[in-house]
């Protein structure tokens, strides 16, 4: 019933060619030899020295809002099953581009698409005070459960961030790449375990409304 945002494999902005590394180009400096001799080529180390967070505050999407209509919990219940997930939560990890150049001590610019989307149901205000009651509680679970994916979203960002400091930029699609994996297997396992939010019983489950109250 709860749902995640399902990290991408790659999470980070396609390098362009002129930041690859290529002999005798951007990442190398020829130092001249002796007259009549061949160059001598000195390969120049793109360090990353912080890491600037767009997470740090979080600030989750909330959009495209998700709508529900219906006069009672019933109808409400049966317009949230209509859904793919009743909620969204969670994140992909990407880094922006590197400039070109033969500047060392970068700052990497990493990016957590941090989504965290709840419903809205237009019957609420009009509901009795014992179907309010229902909703609220389904949606404090949901909420909790939709929060766990957002903050393994964030667990695996701020990791990555210190992982990346003093590497090499070479490295870090393939950080990044991996820290999306790592991501998506917790964000599964979270759903496994608590059956996408539907489980009783259980931490981050309960996300169940009961349709009988009126």
């Amino acid at each position: 019933m709860a749902g995640s945002i399902i990290p991408g494999t790659l999470g980070m902005e396609p390098l362009s060619a002129n930041t690859q590394p290529q002999q005798g180009t951007l990442f190398n400096n020829a130092i001249p030899g002796s007259v009549g001799s061949n160059a001598t080529t000195l390969a120049v180390q793109r360090n990353i020295a912080s890491v600037t967070k767009d997470w740090d505050p979080p600030n989750p999407r909330t959009t495209p809002a998700i709508t529900v209509n219906g006069k009672t919990l019933e109808k409400a219940a049966a317009a949230l099953n209509q859904l793919s997930e009743w909620g969204e939560g969670g994140g992909m990890l990407r880094s922006d581009a590197i400039p070109p150049g033969n500047t060392t001590n970068l700052d990497v610019k990493l990016h957590a698409n941090l989504v965290m989307r709840l419903p809205t149901w237009t019957g609420y205000q009009a509901a009795s005070p014992a179907a309010k009651k229902e909703w609220d509680k389904m949606f404090a679970k949901l909420r909790a459960h939709e929060q766990r994916h957002v903050d393994i979203a964030i667990e695996e960002a701020d990791a990555l961030a210190a992982k990346l400091v003093g590497r090499e930029i070479s490295e870090i699609a393939n950080l990044v790449t991996k820290a999306n994996q790592t991501m998506q297997k917790r964000q599964q396992d979270l759903d496994k375990d608590t059956e996408s939010g539907a489980k009783p019983g259980v931490t981050y489950g309960d996300v169940i409304l009961d349709i009988s109250v009126t």
